[in-house]
């Protein structure tokens, strides 16, 4: 399905079409000035609180009761009312219809968390999307195309299968991942279950057809804007991952008498390659972590005779992690191991004419901007299965994330949420129609 932006209701030509679209442009920013900012932080504040464990950080974790009232509490209803469904999956989904058209377009987030969490990854998202709304409905603008707002579900690496909402929307769920364990010490389907939901109805669920475009703002959760100053982040695309498994393999023997000259010690032989995983993602511009590794059998009186090694990368550019691949496999088998390709996700690029519609806003609200990638996944990369994509970041003080420290200041989250509206006006008259 290619989307086509940019041309408009009416043909113009030069300086007429110029003017029209600086006249556009110029309502969308007044429309997303009158974005009651105020009632967005109050509304960020009550949410925070519910599932806050004092201390803690914040503890509403997928299909929890905290965490199935939150949609609620943070005003869904208010924004849509009746127009207020739920889906197979458990997404909470607000509809409003447009004046003339029938593609959909989407703005979304989650209001689940991790463990520990903070008020503002996943929450800002959602409240921002029902800031715009409350907007539209009190200023009496009428968008041309229908638009949803999606809370989805299990965003949160909790529950076996995640992004849950949004991988079910894509259609990318087997019954047999919801055997995997949940947070809550049971199985996935026992925990879906109990929250009055059927997972065969979850692997066959798919949303609705027409869509347009998908927008998601979300903090950064890195420091390159904290850092450099920076309000906003125009998302180019969220990051591949590669997930390796890498075993190294020597003798285990008794530590006191066993000569040094003797020794095969695996952990020894690990260790070079240990610091070129850092030392070849930081020679290629990304990003390797070695997040898990075991030392056998784990006694401090013997000689270490097996390490087993998990270790990622990320990048946005798929050569880039072809290239890392290659040289850390050659590194590994120089080393004696075993090198064993695990998990790999692909690159998920946003869609560049979105990305300038996002950067032509920005630049118009008066807000600093810079183009970066995503270092987290997102719905957005599900999304992406069914429609062209944007992301709009703001600033995470300190780069501090699923953390109770986590941060944004709150003329970053107004900005971030008049970005969003401004955003989806301009999309919404840009938008020409949909070749099948």
């Amino acid at each position: 399905m290619d989307t086509v932006f940019g041309a408009g209701q009416n043909q113009r030509s030069g300086t007429q079409n110029t003017q029209h679209n600086d006249e556009v442009l110029q309502h969308c920013v007044k429309a997303a000035m009158l974005l009651d900012g105020d009632f967005l932080l109050s509304q960020l504040n009550h949410l925070g609180n519910i599932g806050l464990e004092p201390g803690r950080g914040l503890h509403r974790l997928a299909f929890s009761p905290d965490e199935l009232r939150a949609p609620l509490d943070c005003g869904t209803n208010d924004g849509f009312g009746a127009c207020t469904t739920v889906d197979a999956a458990g997404n909470v989904i607000g509809h409003r219809p447009g004046a003339t058209r029938c593609l959909r377009l989407w703005l979304g987030l989650h209001t689940d968390s991790v463990p520990g969490g903070g008020k503002y990854d996943g929450g800002l998202g959602v409240l921002a999307a029902l800031a715009c709304v409350r907007t539209l409905r009190e200023e009496g603008i009428e968008l041309r195309h229908p638009l949803l707002v999606i809370d989805f579900a299990a965003e949160e690496a909790t529950i076996g299968p995640s992004p849950m909402g949004s991988l079910s929307m894509a259609g990318l769920l087997t019954e047999e991942m919801f055997e995997q364990p949940a947070w809550n010490g049971t199985s996935t389907r026992t925990l879906i279950e109990s929250a009055a939901l059927n997972v065969s109805e979850i692997v066959s669920n798919r949303p609705p057809c027409d869509l347009a475009a998908f927008l998601e703002l979300h903090i950064e959760q890195g420091d390159h804007l904290d850092t450099e100053g920076i309000e906003i982040g125009v998302v180019s695309g969220i990051v591949g991952i590669r997930r390796y498994f890498v075993t190294f393999t020597g003798q285990a023997n008794h530590a006191g008498t066993t000569s040094m000259a003797r020794r095969r010690d695996a952990l020894v032989a690990a260790a070079p390659f240990i610091t070129a995983v850092h030392d070849v993602a930081s020679a290629h511009g990304i990003v390797g972590t070695i997040g898990y590794l075991q030392v056998y059998p784990g006694a401090s009186n013997v000689i270490p005779g097996r390490v087993e090694i998990d270790l990622e990368t990320r990048a946005l550019d798929s050569e880039v992690l072809d290239l890392v691949e290659e040289e850390l496999a050659r590194l590994a088998t120089a080393g004696g191991a075993s090198f064993v390709p695990g998990v790999a996700i692909a690159p998920c690029p946003a869609d560049p004419e979105i990305m300038a519609t996002i950067t032509t806003v920005g630049q118009a609200l008066g807000l600093s901007l810079c183009t970066m990638p995503s270092g987290a996944g997102h719905d957005a990369m599900n999304m992406a299965t069914l429609c062209p994509y944007g992301m709009i970041f703001v600033p995470s003080i300190g780069g501090v994330s699923h953390s109770p420290d986590e941060r944004t200041a709150d003329g970053d989250c107004v900005n971030g949420a008049r970005m969003l509206l401004a955003t989806l006006l301009k999309l919404d008259h840009d938008l020409d129609a949909v070749a099948l």
